[in-house]
């Protein structure tokens, strides 16, 4: 079993990644050629600088703005995770000008004021005051800067995936993230509204592709406590949900043979910031 943790510190808990590090780059799915034309959707759209100094909060192993600094931006990305942190900075190639470095989206050591785009994923939901981060983002980045929130929807959301998560609503486990509901976009908007910032609309669900898993993979990755929606269920919990959803896999006609066929899309939220 993997070791879960999270940061309880004065800043409040965050999900903290480094027990699954290893093995998080095989298990998520975001193919580079999507995320780059969402890139280009986004400098078209004059929400993201053509050029400048970027910040992947919470960059995990920096899947997000790696591909920028391919492209020449500075990106300084910053994560709890030190295991996540030295993977990302391993991918650095020469001449790229990528930093990555332990740090918290609550406490960024970076000048108010410093950043052309922020770029995040999946961030909110893992830390409780995700009110205080975005603050924080707020504050380094420049006048009218952007924080564009970029995640690919409907790529976790496999049958034995949602099998497992409805038995958990079921015995009262409704509320598993630390932070903002991942589908909370409202929320989030109302509160980016009262921080001063404009929601930009941009459409980017024609950006999709597919992908496939089996049951026997998707319940692995269950079992090895993957994700971190369900760290924190007790650990009685867990287990009696790992059999039950074993046993609806097996009880299928193929059992963890079945392949499940997905169509995930990239879903972009943008916030421009006081200007």
């Amino acid at each position: 079993m993997i070791e879960i943790s999270h940061r309880k510190a004065a800043l409040g808990p965050a999900s903290d990644f480094s027990g699954i590090a290893a093995r998080y780059d095989s298990t998520r799915d975001l193919p580079q050629e999507y995320l780059l034309a969402g890139y280009v959707r986004l400098v078209e759209h004059g929400v993201l600088p053509a050029r400048g100094v970027v910040l992947d909060a919470g960059c995990g192993t920096g899947q997000l703005s790696l591909p920028l600094a391919a492209q020449g931006y500075e990106v300084h990305g910053i994560d709890i995770a030190a295991e996540m942190i030295a993977i990302a900075q391993a991918k650095v190639q020469s001449g790229w000008r990528a930093d990555y470095s332990v740090g918290d989206v609550r406490d960024i050591a970076l000048d108010t004021h410093s950043i052309d785009a922020i770029v995040v994923s999946k961030l909110f939901q893992h830390v409780e005051d995700w009110k205080g981060a975005c603050r924080e983002l707020i504050r380094v980045a420049r006048p009218g800067a952007c924080i564009i929130q970029i995640n690919e929807r409907g790529a976790f959301g496999n049958a034995v995936r949602r099998y497992f998560a409805r038995r958990a609503d079921e015995l009262g486990y409704a509320g598993r993230y630390l932070g903002l509901n991942p589908h909370g976009e409202a929320e989030l908007r109302t509160h980016m509204k009262g921080e001063g910032c404009e929601a930009i609309p941009f459409d980017a669900s024609n950006l999709h592709w597919t992908t496939g898993i089996s049951y026997g993979e998707a319940l692995g990755r269950l079992r090895d406590r993957l994700y971190a929606e369900f760290w924190y269920l007790p650990e009685a919990v867990h287990r009696q949900l790992i059999a039950e959803t074993s046993a609806w896999v097996e009880a299928q006609r193929e059992g963890r043979a079945t392949i499940d066929r997905l169509t995930p899309y990239l879903v972009v939220e943008v916030f421009r910031t006081p200007r």
